[in-house]
């Protein structure tokens, strides 16, 4: 079964591996472009708040680094990959007709859907490590050669902050007997956790913040509080999943 799965995700994790690998060496290697751009005439034009974040961004290569792809362009990624891998391991094989097939194998059910789960969550392992990899590799070429256990440790991180849109596309899968409406319900989830950081004294609630911590990026702690979170939002739809396919009749 683990191999029928490997193989219906190649494409989605091909694509979605390729996909990540570019944005990474965007992350990585448009540092000097970058900060080249700031001085012509043009950025001179913009407006100050808009020229002072920049400059903030461009104060280091290793904060243009993980501000471009642990705090912004990784989360954004992962996430969407992660859901739109979650939204059909269910609603996929109703909608083919082949969930009977499944279910009238000798396993449980709730082995089915573990596996399942297992399957999608290790392709985001992979597509991370190799990130990471491109990230430290890009990062040495231009130069500025990072602290590779921040690295290490952040991709872990995000790692297990995006297995929450797993979860939850997999939670909405069982539910739904079509693809779409998962990845739509899972989609907006996880964009309304965001809402908080907007609203005065929320920050502490909005969930996609703990997974990057640009302290331990630079090598200064170990982030046991975000590691804590994100466990706990990977898991609760993942049991809730469990919980609702052992009732579902198909």
């Amino acid at each position: 079964m683990a191999i029928k799965e490997l193989i219906e995700a190649r494409w989605k994790a091909i694509i979605c591996g390729l996909i990540a690998l570019v944005l990474v060496e965007v992350s990585t290697a448009t540092y000097g472009l970058f900060k080249s751009a700031l001085n012509t005439s043009n950025m001179q034009q913009l407006p100050q708040f808009l020229q002072q974040q920049m400059q903030q961004m461009t104060g280091s290569y290793d904060l243009y680094v993980w501000g471009n792809w642990f705090a912004k362009n990784g989360p954004e990624i992962m996430v969407i990959m992660a859901i739109v891998l979650g939204a059909g391991l269910i609603a996929g094989e109703v909608n083919k007709g082949t969930i009977f097939f499944l279910l009238g194998k000798p396993i449980s059910r709730e082995r089915v859907l573990l596996i399942k789960y297992a399957i999608s969550a290790l392709i985001l392992l992979a597509i991370s490590a190799i990130s990471c990899i491109a990230l430290l590799v890009t990062a040495a070429i231009a130069g500025h050669p990072q602290n590779i256990g921040g690295v290490v440790i952040s991709t872990f991180l995000l790692w297990l902050g995006v297995l929450f849109g797993l979860g939850l596309a997999l939670l909405f899968s069982v539910f739904f007997k079509d693809a779409l409406w998962p990845l739509i319900c899972a989609l907006v989830i996880t964009l309304l956790t965001v809402i908080p950081s907007f609203i005065p004294d929320w920050g502490a609630w909005n969930l996609i913040s703990y997974w990057s911590n640009q302290a331990v990026y630079m090598g200064q702690g170990f982030p046991a509080k975000e590691f804590a979170i994100c466990l706990v939002a990977a898991v609760v739809p993942l049991i809730l999943a469990l919980a609702l396919f052992r009732k579902r009749a198909f």
